[in-house]
């Protein structure tokens, strides 16, 4: 054998150890066996699934905002009252106590700071039916100016039906003269209830700057009979007396209350004229005192005018069980 063969046997052989192909493959070994052994598996990284971001043309919700009622802190003036501060504000006296817990409706002073809450229909979106108003007469609404540049508003109602009203609302509306422009103010009646041929002021302030020269509407929204009288709210019996001062701008209104029937709370309602038989002073008083049936209990209140001289004074009253 010449070298040239040895050397080319040589690289055939040098090949075939590289590559394996010497080594005869046994009859034994399967396919199968072949991808377990000779394939190798490599560790691939699992990629973590991201959020599949909207679509600029998806429809997103929208939250709706609320609106937050924010109360105001008041600084109490003059002769003012719960009953006086909670008309200006559209409130009632019991939002007026709840804001200020442990407030004593019988010793305000001036100067002294409370808490008044935003009206409660603030932010309100919905609508609720308003009852059919039964028929009441209402006189001729007037207005008188307050030192502070507001105007202070009075109504009479009369009630000429046989049978007790409730839930009577109404609205004062006035109007410049000049622009046209509007303001309304929710009228506040003393008492829950209206009983069968009495009469009570409707009451309302108007917070400056108010027009100079505008005229005055009245409104009654609702009311409606008394289904429940006996149950919501008592009857009071009421005897007073009263001493107006010399200057006729203030009164002091005293007496006694007296009920049927045991009662938790009650209501005295004083309301002023003057000789024309004008409204020119309302007052509220507020007690929660338990009252046994038959047995008197004392009040004492005191009246101040928003003008003029007072010349008489109406009490009314109601209690609850």
């Amino acid at each position: 054998m010449n070298t040239r063969k040895i050397i080319r046997l040589l690289s055939l052989f040098s090949l075939c150890v590289f590559l394996g192909a010497c080594n005869p493959v046994s009859q034994t070994q399967t396919q199968g066996d072949f991808n377990k052994k000779a394939l190798t598996p490599y560790f691939t990284a699992t990629i973590t699934p991201t959020i599949t971001p909207t679509l600029p043309s998806a429809p997103t919700v929208t939250l709706v905002p609320t609106v937050t009622a924010t109360p105001t802190i008041y600084v109490i003036k003059g002769s003012e009252t719960l009953w006086t501060i909670a008309a200006k504000a559209g409130l009632t006296i019991a939002e007026i106590e709840a804001a200020n817990p442990g407030i004593n409706a019988y010793s305000l002073k001036v100067g002294m700071k409370i808490v008044v809450p935003a009206a409660s229909g603030i932010g309100g979106t919905q609508e609720a039916a308003t009852p059919t108003a039964i028929p009441v007469a209402v006189s001729a609404p007037k207005c008188t100016p307050s030192l502070t540049g507001g105007e202070y508003c009075f109504a009479v109602v009369d009630n000429q039906q046989s049978f007790t009203l409730q839930n009577l609302t109404a609205q004062f509306i006035l109007t410049d003269n000049q622009s046209g422009a509007t303001q309304v103010q929710p009228v506040l009646l003393p008492l829950n209830h209206l009983t069968a041929g009495s009469s009570l002021p409707l009451f309302a302030y108007f917070p400056p700057p108010v027009a100079s020269s505008f005229n005055i509407q009245i409104q009654i929204l609702s009311a409606s009979p008394d289904t429940t009288t006996g149950s919501t709210y008592l009857a009071l019996q009421v005897s007073s007396q009263t001493k107006i001062t010399a200057d006729g701008l203030s009164v002091e209104v005293t007496g006694t209350v007296k009920v049927a029937s045991a009662a938790s709370r009650f209501w005295i309602v004083a309301v002023g004229y003057d000789k024309q038989g004008n409204v020119v002073a309302v007052r509220q008083f507020d007690k929660t005192a338990a009252l046994t049936a038959g047995t008197p209990s004392d009040f004492s209140v005191y009246l101040y005018s928003v003008s003029g001289d007072i010349d008489h004074v109406t009490v009314f009253g109601e209690a609850a069980p």
